[in-house]
């Protein structure tokens, strides 16, 4: 239980760190923000999507090998849209790069478990 608190105010720490960030960010660019790309909304409706069949346990029904290409590289394009379009709109970057440190660490999670 202290383990799982423990991740949980990381994970909160983080989300305080990202708003600090972005709103720094946003307040500086104000001028320069422009539109989120359909790239932007797309990787963030599949990180969505990821977290939304997780939890209804559809993914269990996948091939392994699959779910985990996927997921990673989920995480890896989520990251490097954050990164690259960050001077462009801050808010879906941020949004963005938090998803997929959400999603690795749940994977890093259930890798932990699975191999007790």
């Amino acid at each position: 239980m202290s383990f799982t608190s423990l991740i949980i105010l990381f994970v909160l720490f983080l989300v305080f760190i990202f708003i600090v960030i972005g709103v720094t960010l946003h307040h500086k660019q104000r001028n320069t923000q422009t539109k989120p790309s359909l790239l932007g909304f797309s990787i963030l409706f599949l990180q969505v999507g990821l977290f939304v069949l997780f939890f209804t346990d559809i993914l269990a029904s996948f091939n392994k090998v699959l779910v985990d290409i996927v997921w990673w590289g989920t995480v890896m394009c989520g990251f490097a849209f954050g990164i690259w379009q960050i001077k462009n709109n801050v808010i879906v970057s941020m949004l963005a790069i938090f998803i997929s440190i959400l999603l690795a660490i749940l994977m890093r999670l259930m890798l932990f478990i699975t191999s007790m």
